[in-house]
């Protein structure tokens, strides 16, 4: 009986007009500029949801496949190891940041990555690496020490007559993480060692090389110590977008996870989504505030100002106000939003819903403001 010749082969040339097929019925057309882009090797990806067309070059593909390779195998290792080697881990990582020596070898790297993001008007909000950052992962670190593995633990049992069933927890295998510009995402990313699972993590451009300082300095050597294959934890040592792309298409992975601005985020949770794998997104900064009819207005001035202290994942997104107290409560917003601003070196911006207009100062949506964006400063209205 004879076989079918297969019809496939490999893309060595890309042509502007090309059409591409998508979603079982749908077609887009390669644009001029990716196809000029293209080189024997790359990878054109359709991000279904916003019919986005991505070029990921063949080099981005190679270290984001040998990163999840590395990160594979280890996580076969990291099996067999106890609960007690993975404590010893995060204590070893935590003294080796609490080295002075160490601390300022990273530090002196640091300096250099947000001179250079200055330069380019970026925000060095959370790229530097200062006392509290430090203090912080060292306590999340610590943190890990005592936490209980649920690895071979009953978590339910279901039982009937003449059965039983259990759930039993189970290490998921190899977990991606890309952040944008926070040097303290490293010690985060590691928690998932607690739960017998690997990482394979991509950092933003602005912090690429602190972390390059903080694996040489403190994580791979805290991991040899301990006894664990260096590849428990892969830094995709890329500043490109597209090594990001790479790594959330990749179908080994366990889970997806993606903090950052908003569309990145959809373009990375789509493009895993799309290669089957599970996703966890985080890309809107998010908490939710809202003055009810009795809320006092200087309860209600502190916690936005400290909700919008920092910028992480809970930072203050949406604030809703009673209508019968938006005389008071919004010159109390807006109060709070000024000195929150002046705190970070920085003004604010705010975004109304069209039919409250007329609850905020007119000249708000006359002001413009230099606003900072991950791009760098703009002149944008105030509201």
């Amino acid at each position: 009986m004879s076989e079918t010749p297969s019809q496939s082969s490999e893309l060595t040339q890309l042509e502007a007009g090309t059409p591409i097929l998508f979603g079982g019925n749908r077609i887009l057309r390669v644009p001029e500029e990716l196809a000029q882009r293209f080189r024997p090797g790359d990878s054109v990806v359709v991000v279904e949801p916003s019919e986005e067309i991505l070029l990921i070059p063949a080099e981005e593909q190679r270290i984001a496949r040998a990163a999840v390779e590395t990160a594979q195998a280890a996580f076969g290792t990291l099996a067999s190891s106890s609960d007690e080697t993975i404590s010893d881990f995060y204590l070893r990582f935590a003294d080796r940041l609490a080295d002075e020596a160490i601390w300022g070898r990273i530090q002196q790297v640091n300096a250099e990555d947000v001179a250079a993001a200055q330069a380019r008007g970026r925000s060095t909000t959370r790229l530097v690496a200062n006392e509290k950052l430090r203090g912080l992962m060292i306590e999340g670190l610590r943190g890990w020490v005592g936490a209980k593995s649920r690895r071979g633990q009953i978590l339910e049992t279901v039982e009937r007559d003449g059965w039983r069933t259990e759930l039993v927890g189970a290490a998921l295998g190899v977990v991606a993480f890309v952040f944008e510009g926070r040097p303290n995402v490293l010690a985060d990313a590691t928690g998932v060692l607690r739960g017998g699972n690997t990482v394979v993590f991509r950092i933003g451009s602005d912090a690429l090389a602190t972390a390059r300082a903080i694996m040489h300095e403190a994580l791979a050597p805290a991991l040899r110590e301990a006894g664990l294959p260096e590849g428990c934890v892969v830094l995709v040592d890329s500043s490109t977008h597209a090594a990001g792309w790479a790594l959330f298409g990749d179908r080994r992975l366990a889970l997806a996870v993606a903090r950052g601005s908003g569309r990145a985020v959809d373009t990375l949770g789509a493009l895993a989504q799309q290669a089957g794998v599970a996703v966890s997104l985080h890309g809107t900064g998010g908490a939710w505030m809202i003055a009810s009819g009795s809320t006092r207005a200087e309860p209600f001035a502190d916690a936005v100002l400290r909700s919008l202290d920092r910028k992480v994942c809970n930072t203050l997104n949406t604030c809703c106000i009673q209508r019968s107290r938006a005389d008071e409560l919004v010159p109390v917003l807006i109060g709070a939003l000024e000195r929150a601003g002046a705190a970070l070196g920085q003004t604010y911006k705010l975004h109304v819903a069209e039919a409250d207009r007329g609850a905020l100062p007119a000249e708000l949506f006359e002001r413009e403001v230099s606003v900072r964006r991950a791009e760098g400063d703009v002149s944008e209205r105030q509201a």
